[in-house]
């Protein structure tokens, strides 16, 4: 019996496929040791019997995620306490923000219990909307904000400012904002740089730009940004993480800054990232 009981929350991605009964076999582990177990709704899918029980609201010692990155991008448009401390157990493919696969995970929970971890933070991102003065959209990014035209669109024209000073005027076919989380995502794909976690920055990557002087820049996470969307009857969507989509309208200003909140990844080895970049994207790697 642990010589305190701890508050965990259990949260899988939305259709996953467990037949090995993981989620299952660890909500029994850990309450037969006396924890509190609270499970979401989708996990209580995997588990007969079962009530959702996880609330993100509230504070856990532990928030585990089953699943892959998305399941990690997910859980964060539901956050709201940020405060807990988050373990993702790999049960996806590529899996690029998760440490440990689920036969480790007694090991994983065993080195948690014995406080034989450290503490990954990793910035997030605030994007708001305003329409005609008023805010009409908001939500935060671990990875990426992403501002694209539909597939049928001309390019669009994003006039861009740095603490309300003039940066650049976009003609491309959108803009990522991203995380230094989201800079091995679509921003890489863009063209952008890899950008080690522990730098608070936000890295610009134009989608297929015009001129060929806008390039990728990485700026201060400091900084505020302001893009004024110029669609001229365009369609152009914002989307948050891949998850979630806005579509903007013509003079809509989209402002992205730093959040106020901090994600807080329980990390069991100092050359994880690296690790991870060689891993996962062949990263400095010779045949």
């Amino acid at each position: 019996m642990p010589k305190k009981s701890l508050k965990i929350g259990l949260t899988t991605k939305r259709h996953l496929d467990d037949p090995e009964g993981v989620v299952k076999g660890v909500a029994r582990y850990l309450r037969r040791r006396g924890h509190q177990v609270f499970v979401c709704s989708k996990g209580c899918n995997l588990i007969p019997g079962e009530k959702p029980t996880l609330s993100f609201k509230r504070k856990y010692d532990l928030l585990m995620t089953f699943g892959g990155d998305g399941s990690i991008l997910r859980t964060v448009q539901y956050m709201e306490n940020f405060n807990s401390l988050v373990l993702p157990i790999n049960m996806g493919t590529l899996g690029f923000l998760m440490e440990f696969r689920p036969e480790r995970l007694k090991e994983a929970l065993k080195k948690f219990f014995e406080k034989d971890y450290k503490i990954e933070e990793r910035i997030l991102l605030r994007a708001t909307v305003v329409r005609n003065g008023e805010k009409v959209f908001t939500k935060r990014a671990l990875n990426d904000t992403v501002m694209a035209r539909d597939a049928l669109a001309r390019m669009v024209k994003l006039k861009t400012t740095v603490d309300d000073r003039k940066f650049t005027t976009y003609v491309a076919d959108g803009l990522i904002v991203a995380t230094p989380t989201g800079s091995t995502a679509y921003s890489l794909s863009a063209g952008g740089p890899i950008v080690h976690p522990d730098f608070s920055a936000m890295v610009l990557t134009p989608i297929s730009p015009h001129s060929f002087t806008q390039k990728p820049i990485i700026i201060p996470a400091e900084k505020k940004i302001k893009i004024h969307i110029g669609s001229k009857g365009e369609r152009i969507y914002l989307t948050i993480d891949g998850q979630m989509g806005f579509q903007l309208q013509d003079g809509d200003i989209v402002k992205i800054k730093k959040s106020s909140k901090i994600l807080k990844f329980v990390r069991f080895s100092e050359s994880t990232y690296f690790k991870t970049l060689r891993k996962k994207l062949n990263w400095g790697e010779t045949k």
